[in-house]
């Protein structure tokens, strides 16, 4: 058996890889690693806690979204928050132009799913049980 220590890493095709730098630095506080060897213009591997973000660039008009709701492959990365950080986390999204395509807090789960510059859906979630918040009902937005 294969004893798994989590995830290394998730790497996401770009359409304008700088642009995405610029994204997921900037609205998602990520930082290029020291960790791994960058390649300006081909690939950019971000911290993200113990694992990593890379962002390769793809094909400048490619149209093929893996990470979305059809078909078969890779559907959304998800980022984690703390609960106590989940609202403003959303506000800032707002603040920024994000496109955000669904939130939900239920009980063990808060979850805001967004977009992207090329249209891949990321999420960013919330554990309220795990991190000691009391939750209330169900809430759900589109």
């Amino acid at each position: 058996m294969i004893r798994s220590r989590g995830i290394d890493h998730a790497a996401i095709s770009v359409r304008d890889l700088e642009r995405s730098l610029a994204f997921y630095t900037s609205v998602l506080g990520l930082r290029i690693s020291e960790r791994e060897y960058q390649k300006p213009g081909v690939e950019y591997f971000l911290d993200c806690g113990e694992s990593l973000i890379g962002l390769i660039q793809g094909q400048p008009d490619g149209n093929e979204h893996l990470l979305e709701d059809a078909g078969i492959g890779g559907n959304h990365v998800s980022f984690r928050v703390p609960t106590s950080e989940f609202d403003a986390a959303v506000d800032e999204l707002t603040r920024l132009g994000v496109t955000i395509t669904f939130q939900k807090k239920r009980e063990r789960s808060w979850s805001v799913y967004f977009l992207d510059p090329d249209g891949n859906k990321l999420e960013i979630t919330a554990w309220p049980l795990e991190d000691g918040h009391a939750t209330g009902p169900t809430q759900e937005r589109r």
